[in-house]
């Protein structure tokens, strides 16, 4: 009768012991759920991680992008910041602009109309020698330039111009240089490049060009940079403003490594150009090469077609 009791009484203590062991078991996860709610909503409130869930919160002089925009690398803390890449980019494509009056290039240019059927129904050449001056104005000097054959349209001093500007250079590092900036530069993610990673920014000026001032181009678009050295490896965009006049959608590449510095390559565009009173398919070849050092600092002067 003895042994009848005592196995009721050692049931409910192992029963009781049980109770306990899961109560604390449950505390415990609790706690940890607790704790770790507490841990991400301390990290989503940090600047690094504002940054990561809005790449261009901590951009410059830019507001956030639209929702979809490609996100922030998914360990932002092994990157800089977007704040960090930008000025990083800049001093390194004042670094490039530098070292490229230091030499002289060759560049082949082909403008075409293309018809219907996809035939070329007229043409602009212009090859040239390509230098910069000390003070970093761009000078050519035409080698081989025949009567153009293009009706359609008309090339003008801007489309010439952009040739030596925009879409050669993108921006220009003397707008960037002042604190009245004339450009918003903005951080918009990572993407693959060719099979490699490189940053992406965004590029749009402050103010609306002014169509009466053609003359004061701007170029409109993005640019990929290399995430180890800064440099731009691609630029893809449109120089504005248009007034009555229409410019094509164009891609530069830096492609050609000399030096510590990625050169140009090659500039193409193939647009429709909506005209008031046409359309015109419109293309650009232009092809960069034989990149040679100056011997000596020479003061340079231009030469008239």
């Amino acid at each position: 009768m003895m042994r009848d009791k005592l196995y009721p009484m050692r049931s409910g203590l192992l029963l009781l012991g049980l109770c306990f062991s899961i109560s604390a078991q449950q505390a415990e996860q609790s706690a940890a759920k607790q704790e770790s709610r507490e841990q991400r909503n301390a990290y989503s409130s940090t600047p690094y991680a504002r940054a990561r869930d809005n790449p261009a919160a901590d951009s410059v002089n830019e507001p956030p992008p639209p929702l979809g925009a490609p996100a922030f690398p998914s360990h932002p803390s092994l990157g800089p910041t977007p704040a960090l890449i930008i000025r990083n980019f800049i001093d390194a494509e004042r670094k490039f602009r530098e070292t490229l009056i230091q030499f002289s290039f060759k560049r082949d240019v082909i403008l075409q109309t293309i018809g219907p059927g996809g035939e070329v129904t007229g043409e602009y050449i212009r090859n040239s020698v390509f230098v910069l001056d000390d003070s970093g104005q761009r000078v050519e000097q035409v080698v081989y330039h025949p009567r153009p054959t293009i009706n359609e349209m008309k090339i003008t001093k801007e489309d010439i111009q952009d040739l030596a500007g925009s879409q050669l250079f993108g921006l220009e590092t003397e707008k960037l240089n002042t604190q009245d900036s004339s450009y918003d530069l903005s951080y918009v993610g990572e993407e693959r490049l060719n099979g490699r990673p490189a940053y992406l920014l965004a590029v749009s000026p402050k103010q609306k060009p002014n169509p009466h001032q053609m003359r004061t181009r701007f170029f409109v678009g993005q640019i990929w940079i290399d995430p180890v050295n800064f440099q731009t490896i691609r630029l893809r965009g449109i120089t504005e403003p248009h007034g009555k006049q229409r410019f094509p959608l164009f891609e530069t590449e830096r492609e050609l490594k000399i030096e510590d510095q990625v050169f140009p390559s090659e500039t193409t565009a193939d647009d429709i150009l909506h005209f008031s009173n046409q359309d015109v398919h419109y293309r650009i070849k232009v092809r960069y090469y034989d990149f040679k050092r100056f011997a000596s600092r020479l003061k340079i002067v231009e030469v008239d077609e």
